[in-house]
């Protein structure tokens, strides 16, 4: 593990009521009695950074932690776009062959909706950075620790803690929900559980599989087996295997038993309980090395199954690497077996993430993915700070970084007051004011315009800009020119990481380099132009490719805008338009995918921004 220098070092845990507890770390010694319900905390002195050192905790037995490093931790939380493996980004897969960083730990916290704080995130551990442990770790958190790492010198811990498709809310505690009166319809608007479907509940699940196929495309529809386990293994036919992953779904066992269908052999049995955190998924991948298959030859795949629960079949193509594989939708098991057949013209991507083609000469296997027959129960306010923040508060950590907001893009205007809300809460629960944060701006995703227009996420981005001039050690990645219009899972994930990382080193750390793009400062109307001032010009403005700066909007007091000519000037830009000659007010990077190429010399966006204070379309 990493341990935060330079403060105080926090050790927890359990024992017997009135047991004596020694915490030894290095030299440092400290000794307590657990209270009467068994519980004991500790706080060792600060120290710099360093290790290998082992923590040793003995009372009537004794646990011994070896190979703890002190370093600089920070949490990496959000929605997808934070979750979002390494091995999917761009460059990915040459960067996971080159992540051997032996003083860089990775920690990835289970997902877990909770009605009350947690005090732990078993079974999870902390990973030495390795190809391995690295290449479904958050991208974002990875390069982000690998420029800390570089720069400073010291071990680093990344702690993830995300989840795709998450509102802000659920991530902060539920007591600052209360208190503030622009939160309640929240409060008002949160689901109601009835007993049965309680976020968090594990409910029970038990299937059999046997007799794979796939059906070739004859006139007759013959088959090729493809595995029935019959022989005690999970090889299949075209020479890969199946796998099982117990991480996603720790409740659970993966077992052949005897007798399969037709009271021969053996089949394949998935059981357990589930919570809607849980992701049973086993996979059969076609070969070995995991390179594709072509299946252009087949209509489809059947199997038999029976049991209880719901499953799913998802097939695996290399050109997808998020979460919207080509799958069928859920089928219902029954006591008794059942044939399933899955024909390849009827798979579909449920359309959130980015729409590719099937490529059936080219999958590399399929996956079958378990729910409860309950099946996902919706999220409360608060659900997943109580699970996944709370265990967290008492670790001592140097800071935050934050992607997300996708989700709360069409209540832009309350996450002004939201993303604040965090923030603070954070700090106040985990008793550090000074906790950095530094937040990702959302980047380009969606239409580009052809006019200047108002924009649901251009009003995500400003409340995101305005919390981090507003908080102290709060701070922003600009990411405008790294998204893609069509798909709301970017794969330019290194420079999010590398952003980041800029800003913690120029503020955090106190390096002198610069760390930001242009940021607007002010403006100033000069007859028929308008001239705006930034902050964070590093070595001088540019319009990034040599062309002519594209992006800025400005409008008269009836508060149309038209696009504008913009010029450099020094640290300012000079804003004027033929049809306006009465300016008021510019905009810049004001759309969902804007087109715009303000930069500073030193490769940095500029932020989207706008001068007025217009009500916009997600001000209610």
């Amino acid at each position: 593990m990493v341990l935060q220098r330079d403060r105080e070092i926090h050790i927890w845990g359990s024992a017997e009521a009135g047991e004596k507890i020694t915490v030894t770390l290095a030299r440092n010694t400290s000794s307590i009695k657990s209270d009467s319900a068994g519980h004991w905390s500790v706080h060792l002195p600060p120290m710099p950074a360093g290790g290998p050192f082992s923590l040793t905790i003995q009372g009537k037995k004794t646990v011994e932690l070896k190979d703890v490093m002190i370093g600089e931790v920070w949490v990496a939380s959000g929605q997808s776009n934070m979750a979002f493996g390494l091995t999917g980004s761009v460059r990915g897969p040459e960067e996971v062959a080159k992540a051997d960083y032996p003083e860089i730990r990775l920690f990835t916290v289970p997902k877990k909706i909770a009605s009350q704080p947690q005090q732990n995130t078993l079974p999870a551990t902390w990973q030495i950075c390795s190809p391995e442990s690295a290449k479904d770790f958050s991208a974002v958190g990875y390069y982000f620790a690998r420029d800390l790492y570089t720069n400073l010198g010291v071990p680093i811990g990344v702690i993830e803690s995300a989840w795709p498709g998450t509102t802000i809310e659920e991530w902060i505690d539920p007591e600052t929900l209360r208190q503030n009166a622009e939160l309640k319809p929240i409060l008002d608007d949160a689901p109601k559980s009835d007993g049965v479907t309680l976020a968090g509940a594990k409910l029970p699940f038990g299937l059999e599989f046997d007799d794979f196929e796939l059906i070739r495309e004859t006139p007759s529809g013959e088959v090729l087996p493809f595995g029935n386990f019959d022989d005690g293994s999970t090889h299949n036919t075209t020479g890969g295997f199946w796998v099982y992953d117990w991480q996603s779904a720790p409740d659970s066992v993966f077992e052949l038993v005897a007798p399969g269908r037709g009271g021969k052999g053996f089949a394949a049995r998935i059981s357990g309980t589930m919570d809607e955190s849980d992701d049973s998924r086993w996979t059969a991948r076609f070969k070995l090395d995991g390179s594709p298959t072509d299946l252009s030859s087949y209509l489809g795949l059947r199997f038999w199954v029976r049991g209880t629960g719901q499953l799913r079949v998802r097939t695996l193509q290399p050109t997808i690497t998020d979460w919207d594989d080509y799958s069928t939708s859920l089928f219902h098991a029954t006591d008794s077996w059942q044939s399933i057949t899955v024909w390849f013209r009827d798979l579909r991507q449920e359309g959130w993430g980015i729409s590719l083609p099937f490529t059936q000469n080219s999958l590399t296997g399929f996956s079958i993915e378990n729910v409860t027959t309950v099946g996902y129960p919706p999220r409360p306010f608060s659900g997943l700070f109580e699970g996944m923040i709370a265990p967290l508060i008492s670790y001592p950590f140097r800071g935050a970084i934050w992607y997300q907001g996708e989700s709360n893009a069409l209540k832009a205007h309350q996450y002004r007051t939201l993303l604040p809300s965090l923030i603070t809460s954070w700090r106040n629960a985990s008793h550090q004011n000074g906790l950095a944060f530094l937040i990702v701006q959302l980047p380009n995703h969606g239409a580009v315009p052809d006019h200047p227009t108002e924009s649901a996420w251009a009003e995500l981005r400003e409340a995101q800009l305005l919390t981090a001039r507003q908080l102290h050690d709060t701070g922003i990645a600009v990411t405008i020119d790294v998204g893609d219009p069509k798909d709301v899972h970017p794969h330019r994930k290194a420079e999010v990481g590398e952003r980041l990382a800029l800003w913690a080193l120029g503020t955090t750390y106190a390096k002198p380099i610069v760390y930001s793009g242009p940021l607007y400062q002010d403006m100033k109307i000069q007859g028929s132009q308008i001239r705006i001032r930034f902050s964070n010009v590093g070595t001088g403005l540019e319009a990034m490719g040599g062309a002519p700066l594209r992006g800025f909007a400005i409008a008269g007091r009836d508060r149309r805008f038209h696009w504008a000519a913009a010029s450099i000037d020094g640290d300012s830009v000079v804003v004027s338009s033929s049809v306006v000659p009465a300016p008021v007010a510019v905009r810049y990077a004001w759309a969902d995918s804007p087109p715009c190429n303000l930069f500073n010399k030193e490769g940095l966006p500029a932020s989207p921004f706008r001068t007025d204070e217009w009500p916009g379309i997600t001000e209610k």
